[in-house]
Parts: C-alpha cells; structure tokens; sequence
C-alpha cells in the first residue's frame, strides 16, 4: 500500500517535470535541440568508428571461416576419406589462429579433444570454453558446425580480445556520449542566453512603446553583429514614428491652445449677452444653444490637451505618486455616479474585495474610475446592472449592455474615435483615450473583454510605482 502511494507520487512528480519540459520557454528547447543534434552527430561518428575498426575485423574473421568451410567442403567432396582426413590432420595442426575438428560418429580429430555440448550450424556462430595449451587457461572461443560427407566439421575462433574490445569500445562510446550531453547542455544554455537575452531587449522596448513610452530604444552593442543592425533600423524606425506623433500631437494641440483663449472670449460675450437678453426679457434660446455647443468645443481642447499633459508626464517620469486606497476611490467614484444612474434605473453594486492600496495620483485615479463608470452608464442602457470590483492587481468595472465587438475594441482608445451605433449620444471619442493615459501613467494596462452579455473592462497595475513620501491612506484619499 505505501509502495503503491510511493509510485503514484512518483508518476506524478514525473509527469508534472514533463509537462513543464514540454511548455518551457525559448532557452530550453534551443538547448535541447543543440543537445540532439550534437548527441546525433557524436552517435554517428561512434558507428562510422565502430565499423570501420572493429566491425571490419570482425567481417574479416567470418569471411576467413567461410573460405576455410568453403575449402573442406570442396576436398571432401574431392577426395577419398583417408586423404582428407590425412589433409585435415596436417592443416588442424598448422592453423593457430583457427581450431579446426572433424568428428566422426563418437571419434573427434583435430585439437579439440570433445566436441561442444550446444554448437549452431554455421553460418551462426555459439561462444563455448575450450583449454588452451598455448595460454595456459579457459578461453570463450566462437564457432559453428558444417555438416560434411562422413562426418562434422566445426570450425572456431578464439575471438576473447576481439569481444574485450567491444566492450572498451562501448564503455568509450557511453563516456563519450555523457560528455556530449554535458557539453551540449552547457553550451547551448550559455549560447541559448546570450541569444534570448538580446532578444528580450527587443521585446522589452517593444512594450515599452506599446504602453505609451515612445522615447525608449533598443541597446546597440560594441559587436556590431546583425542584433545591432537590426537595433538601428528599429531605432530609425521608432525615431520617425515619435517624430510623426509629436507632430501630429503638437499640431492639433496647437490649435486647441490657440483657439482657446479667442473662444473663451466668445464665450463670455455670449453669456453677457444672454444675461442681457434675459433681462430685457427677449428670448435667448439661440444664444444658449450656441453657449452649448461651444462648450463641447473647449471641452474637446481641455481634453487634447490634458491627454497630452498625461503622456508627457510619462515620458519625463516626473510624476510624484502617493499611496491611495483604490477602494476608497472606487466607493467616491460610485456616490458620484449613482443619481445618474437612477435617472436610468440602472443598479451599481461595489464586489467585495480586500483593500488594494496601489502608488499613484488619488485625483487622476478618481477620474479614470469616474470614466468608466459614467461610458458603463451611457451605453449600457436603462435597468442595466453595473458592477465595480477590485482584483488583486487593479480592478474591473462590468455591465450586461450590448458590449463592444472585438474589431472596435482596440478602436475606442484612439483619439475622437467613435462606435458608428453610439454617436446618437452625447460624447467626444476621448473618454476611454483619457482612462488609458491614465493607467499607463500609473504603469497598467487597460483592456476590453466581454461579459457575455455586456462588456467587462479589467484594470492591471502590472508594475506599481514606488515613491519615498508615502503617506497614509486615508489621507490620499481625502484629497480625492
């Protein structure tokens, strides 16, 4: 019973490391196959060896057998019995590397003084013991027997140091193949490293520029190999693309900057005009029309801008974050949102979680949260249910509307983009784009996923930052 015990912990000890084998990463499987293929090679060579020294002797030696039973079968066939037993005597003498005996009936001749027990029928070979004189000792000698006219003949070699050469061969070839396995390992991990760890440089820039740092480059080392080729043209590359982006961003913030000013002018001469009006008691319907639409306009501006205030913040690293409570700010974000979301009928419920407390700004955060729960409100529809819930890394804000379709997903983090079905309602397309700055400033991901029904948007902090003035949590949250 506990040796069954024993064995299934070891079968599934045994499975697990296979299975782990099976899904490692990059280093291992270029391990093992340079293992392999240096194994393969050493196995091959080992063979060629093999039969080109002791698998020739070896032929060689049969071949020789074969002339010898091939040369009495002929002088049998040939000659009278006492000729060929006298020619037999003469050459069993002189042979001394072959034994030669010709038994007939209960009579042996040659130097064998009584045939073998067990003997095949040649070609196939049996090892026996026979005495010899010439060594003084029991020797393992290989033959066969050839059934003849009048009698048997059987035919042997002493082949002892041939099969003791095997065997110093085979050991040889085992060291050898241990040390090819040894050497392979070695190798190919410290080749395997070098070579992924250039690799992951790559890797690492590239999602550094996928989380929003577009200033981050590819080391180029002193070696100038294809890795560093290959580094400059990514560097190029990433070069035209930052100069491209900012010339996009410094364009459009440009004229949100320079507009802002002249249209906050406008705005106020509208505002003293419809007080003008009001007091005069004309109607100022028009003008307040116009005082709306115009504030959709500098919030547009307010938003590209902020957007572009957030990325820079990024990029220069220059943010001094706080301990917040994430819970604290998602319990103030939800009192906010909830008299919007009667109007609609909607349910918003808080999950229970433990308390996660990340770095960051508590105000930025609050907004973010704010966002997501205000887009849940809007495109969900009425009576739906909303939910917000912390995970371990970050958290979730969930609802059972109509979702987004997994082409638009990525879409809705662009700047002013807008889902064709949703622009009967009110928006910009930069409420989302805000959200992701946001928790790419606080070192996150944001992604989409579905709710089947509905639309579930997951929040990770994958590498929180740390800052030395960290303060308690109650007071981070307060300013929020």
């Amino acid at each position: 019973m506990v040796l069954s015990l024993y064995w299934k912990q070891y079968a599934a000890s045994v499975t697990e490391w296979w299975n782990s084998v099976k899904t490692a990463h990059s280093v291992w499987r270029l391990t093992r196959l340079y293992t392999g293929l240096l194994l393969s090679v050493v196995a091959i060579l080992l063979v060629v060896l093999y039969q080109l020294s002791i698998g020739q002797m070896n032929r060689q030696q049969q071949l020789q057998m074969a002339n010898i039973i091939a040369q009495q079968t002929l002088l049998a066939e040939q000659l009278s019995h006492e000729q060929f037993i006298e020619q037999f005597e003469l050459q069993a003498q002189s042979s001394r590397q072959y034994i030669l005996s010709y038994q007939i009936k209960q009579k042996i001749i040659g130097r064998l003084s009584a045939p073998p027990t067990t003997l095949s029928q040649c070609p196939s070979l049996s090892r026996f013991p026979i005495w010899l004189d010439q060594f003084d000792e029991i020797r393992l000698v290989s033959g066969c027997s050839q059934p003849l006219a009048s009698g048997t003949l059987i035919v042997a070699v002493d082949d002892e140091s041939l099969y003791e050469l095997k065997g110093q061969f085979i050991s040889a070839s085992a060291i050898a193949l241990l040390l090819a396995v040894l050497l392979g390992v070695i190798t190919g991990l410290v080749f395997s490293m070098r070579v992924l760890k250039r690799i992951n440089n790559f890797n690492q820039v590239a999602l550094r520029v996928e989380s929003g740092q577009l200033s981050a480059r590819v080391a180029v080392s002193k070696q100038n190999d294809e890795y560093d080729h290959m580094a400059l043209h990514i560097n190029t590359m990433l070069n035209q693309l930052q100069h491209s982006f900012e010339t996009i961003s410094g364009i459009t913030d440009a004229i949100a900057h320079d507009l802002r000013t002249p249209l906050s002018h406008l705005r106020q001469q509208i505002e003293s005009e419809i007080l003008s009006k009001q007091q005069l008691n004309h109607p100022s319907e028009q003008l307040q029309s116009m005082l709306d639409k115009l504030d959709e306009i500098l919030f547009t501006f307010s938003a590209m801008l902020e957007l572009t205030r957030l990325q820079q913040q990024k990029e220069s690293n220059s943010q001094h974050f706080k301990t917040v409570n994430l819970q604290q700010i998602i319990v103030d974000a939800v009192d906010l949102i909830e008299p919007l979301a009667e109007e609609k009928q909607q349910l918003v419920s808080i999950g229970s979680a433990e308390p996660l407390s990340i770095q960051g700004d508590a105000t930025l955060l609050f907004r973010a949260i704010y966002n997501l729960l205000e887009n849940a409100s809007k495109y969900a529809g009425d009576n739906a249910q909303i939910s917000v819930q912390l995970t371990p890394r970050g958290f979730t804000v969930s609802d059972n509307g109509p979702g987004i379709c997994d082409v638009e997903k990525e879409k809705v983090f662009q700047r002013l983009y807008r889902i064709e079905k949703s622009r009967q309602i009110v928006g910009f397309g930069l409420g989302l784009t805000l959200v992701k700055a946001i928790i790419q400033l606080h070192n996150g991901k944001i992604e989409l996923l579905d709710n089947k029904p509905g639309l579930i948007v997951n929040v990770e902090f994958i590498k929180p930052k740390k800052t030395a003035t960290d303060e308690s949590t109650n007071a981070n949250t307060t300013d929020a």
